[in-house]
């Protein structure tokens, strides 16, 4: 058993060292199945899920280890460390004040950097983060700009190969760039050295774009990116102006046994940033600066204690005087922050953390800026749709008190769409109601309006035959909110059912795209919220699910699941089910409703008015949002409500019957 177990133990080994992390802990966890109280093997399975991401299992094995057993002190900075990446400072405190009465310096250090995290996430951020489209459910990282284009790198499977190119690459597998054309709305791929797809990337262009800086290297999905292998190397090639290699040459200071895993070619390509772990460092991963002149790099030069720490500097990126790069020691407030240093005098000044927002407790790399100054990142935080996404920062404009509005248009019955259009009601309203330019302006502006836009249309057949229901309650056209995105099929009825019990956390959408139908969460907007949820609907089992952050568009939502009717639930309208008993407990309740009025452009509907008359729900059909008022349980209710609103102003309401998800009118007698 014994000489079993230590095969086990070496297998492990042999998988850490080519960076299998999965199949590692594999073998760790068979061999804790004879070997339970072998706290220094449940130390290095901990160790080992936390280089491979799985944070929260690796806390849960760190656990298991009781407080009065001996073991490394170094697996108290490590659990520390795993408590510090999911937020849990207070936890992580005492870990490293555990590591602490071992070595003093470093425990300290790490203290400091959990006091500050815990300071830092308590002001308000002045940045928040917007997901790229381009993001996949695989690791895409590394974005950077040639010309303007966005260039990344990803570990993405869906961009297929011609028949040649897959001829050329045979059968390698790994990290391809790819290039976004915009003309073409597509992405391209990067070609290295003879024509060479995968193990390429991350890359970074000159400002010209004559000359290109690539990491050539092995890595596995999921990785961090201090564990390349050290056979990674850095090339520097020139290009032509269509962006193809005309020639390269490996960078000179590579070093056998170390590794350069980023790189930054600056200006026009004469002065090179990168991240190396090679010798004369300070720590793990250093940066260091090389120029190109007289027709060759000088010898890197290591930017100094300033900037790099005893723990690993990486992803530099030169913005005029003012460097860019991520650090797991400086203070931050999980793993990597993003930091940004000034040169002075030729003297790097001590960098200055970016901040919550830009940082969290997760790791954040990769900082790269355009030409008209937007910031965009890598990060594995929670809420993304793979492993490590790429992200845009953005400053949320601030949103002021908007005037009160007297003279909003009328809205129409739906029987009048034909009638002619009027005169506009207001005639250049948005011109007599401008701000005072001294007024900060709102996070959206409301358009001029056009009578076109309320009340009429060509349709004379428009009826409420075909209209859904969309939303509850809140109405924010417009504006930028956050769904969790819990599947995406290619069928139009898919089993809605399986998402019940995410209905406590909000209601649950389809969402039609091209040929695809996407099923969502929400709607959220704000982002802390969207991933407090996102992290319980994936201890729920779904874990594919991931955050989407979009402008809310109603016409192209569906509402199908919602808590507030308790046994809906549809795959055509809002009802529909082959249980008697559900369909009867159904339309016993929620039978009579209240429809307000219709607009094409929902911005003129003032929920504010009678909200206190009912739950408010928006429906849609053809281009028109219809308001409805609901919630009563018999049609003497309905009747109260409609009178009301008529007194309001709202001269067409009419009781109509929700009839398991289609609306009809009253019979008159």
């Amino acid at each position: 058993m014994a000489i079993n177990g230590q095969k086990i133990l070496k297998r492990a080994e042999i998988y850490n060292q080519s960076l299998e992390f999965s199949k590692a802990s594999e073998q760790y966890l068979e061999y804790l199945k004879s070997h339970e109280n072998d706290y220094q093997v449940m130390a290095l399975l901990a160790e080992n899920l936390a280089s491979s991401g799985d944070l929260s299992q690796a806390d849960v094995w760190y656990s298991k280890i009781p407080d009065n057993v001996t073991i490394n002190p170094y697996f108290y900075l490590k659990h520390g460390d795993v408590l510090k990446k999911m937020g849990h400072y207070k936890e992580a405190l005492e870990k490293f004040n555990q590591y602490k009465n071992f070595n003093y310096a470093v425990g300290a250090h790490y203290i400091n950097s959990c006091t500050f995290a815990m300071s830092a996430v308590k002001k308000q951020p002045e940045y928040e983060l917007i997901a790229l489209p381009v993001n996949s459910t695989s690791s895409d990282f590394g974005l950077t700009f040639y010309k303007n284009m966005p260039v990344f790198t990803s570990f993405r499977e869906d961009i297929l190969m011609t028949d040649i190119e897959k001829e050329i690459q045979g059968s390698d597998s790994g990290q391809r760039t790819y290039i976004y054309n915009a003309q073409k709305n597509r992405l391209l791929f990067v070609k290295g050295p003879e024509n060479k797809l995968f193990n390429i990337g991350p890359v970074s262009f000159s400002a010209d774009g004559s000359k290109c800086a690539i990491i050539e290297s092995k890595s596995t999905d999921g990785n961090s990116f201090v564990q390349y292998p050290k056979a990674s190397r850095l090339l520097i090639a020139d290009l032509n102006d269509k962006g193809e290699i005309v020639s390269y040459k490996p960078f000179k200071y590579n070093e056998v046994g170390s590794s350069i895993n980023s790189a930054h070619l600056a200006f026009d390509g004469s002065a090179l940033y990168f991240s190396s772990d090679r010798s004369g460092g300070h720590g793990g991963y250093d940066i260091f600066v090389s120029y190109f002149t007289d027709g060759d790099w000088t010898l890197p030069t290591n930017l100094g204690t300033n900037i790099n720490s005893p723990g690993n500097e990486i992803t530099p990126f030169l913005k005029g005087n003012e460097l860019y790069f991520s650090s797991d020691y400086h203070d931050g407030l999980g793993g990597y922050d993003i930091f940004v240093s000034k040169v002075e005098n030729g003297v790097w000044r001590y960098p200055i953390n970016s901040g919550n927002g830009i940082n969290s407790s997760a790791d954040e790399y990769f900082p790269a800026i355009n030409s008209m100054g937007e910031l965009y990142l890598t990060t594995n935080r929670l809420g993304g749709k793979g492993k490590t996404d790429i992200y845009k920062a953005f400053k949320p404009m601030l949103q002021s008190t908007p005037e009160i509005l007297t003279d909003v248009p009328p809205a129409v019955n739906l029987d009048d769409l034909a009638a002619e259009v009027q005169k506009p009601l207001l005639g250049n309203y948005a011109k007599s109601q401008a701000l005072d330019k001294k007024t900060p302006s709102p996070a959206f502006s409301l358009p001029e309006f056009n009578a076109s836009k309320v009340g009429s249309n060509a349709d004379a057949s428009l009826t409420l035959a075909g209209a859904y229901r969309v939303a509850m309650q809140e109405f924010i056209p417009n504006t930028e909110v956050y769904f969790i995105q819990l599947a995406s099929v290619a069928t139009n009825k898919p089993n809605f059912e399986i998402f019940k019990p995410l209905l406590r956390y909000g209601n649950i959408y389809k969402m039609q795209n091209n040929n695809t139908l996407k099923v969502r969460l929400g709607y959220f907007t704000d982002r802390k919220e969207a991933e407090d949820i996102l992290s319980k609907v994936r201890q729920k089992g779904y874990k594919d699910a991931f955050i989407s952050h979009e402008i809310l568009n109603t016409a192209q939502m569906e509402l199908v699941l919602t808590g507030t009717d308790e046994n809906s639930f549809t795959d055509k309208g809002n009802f529909n089910t082959s249980n008697p008993e559900v369909a009867k407990s159904y339309k016993s309740t929620n039978k009579y409703k209240v429809r307000l009025a219709s607009y094409e452009d929902p911005i003129w509907f003032d929920v504010n008015k009678v909200k206190d008359l009912g739950r408010i729900e928006q429906w849609t059909k053809g281009g028109w949002t219809i308001f409805i008022l609901a919630g009563y349980n018999d049609l003497e209710e309905a009747k109260k409500a409609q009178i009301q609103a008529l007194n309001r102003g709202y001269k067409t309401s009419e009781v109509v019957i929700d009839n398991g998800g289609i609306l009809e009118r009253l019979k008159q007698n």
